[in-house]
């Protein structure tokens, strides 16, 4: 693994480690906190590997990868987490953040990584 790569990997799960803990014990109901945290890293590992592999033969199509990974987080969202947290016919705020916290953290972590990677002399 590159540099790049390993950077990438370290800061996600440590961002995203110190937030599960945090959230773990400042909420009560965590029934779907591991998983909302592991659907987000997932995504954000995809959409990086896919850029990653691809940022020196098809480098205009980059941002459309991007933006394919955000498009899939929220497919994932409308199909799989949603429904779940309407069982109860109601998205409280604390549903709504146990996914948007994750979501968020993974987005800027990528979107930061990517752009290190982008404008990186390796690329």
């Amino acid at each position: 693994m590159t540099k790049q790569l390993l950077n990438f990997h370290f800061l996600l799960f440590l961002i995203l480690g110190i937030s599960f803990f945090t959230h773990r014990y400042s909420i009560d109901n965590t029934d779907h906190l591991t998983f909302l945290y592991s659907i987000n890293a997932s995504i954000a590992i995809f959409v990086y590997w896919i850029v990653f592999l691809l940022r020196k033969n098809s480098n205009e199509y980059l941002g459309y990868y991007f933006l394919l990974g955000t498009f899939i987080k929220f497919f994932v969202f409308f199909i799989f987490v949603l429904p779940i947290f309407k069982d109860d016919n109601i998205v409280s705020k604390t549903e709504f953040f146990t996914f948007f916290i994750p979501y968020f953290l993974s987005l800027m972590v990528e979107t930061k990584s990517l752009i290190s990677l982008l404008n990186s002399k390796e690329n």
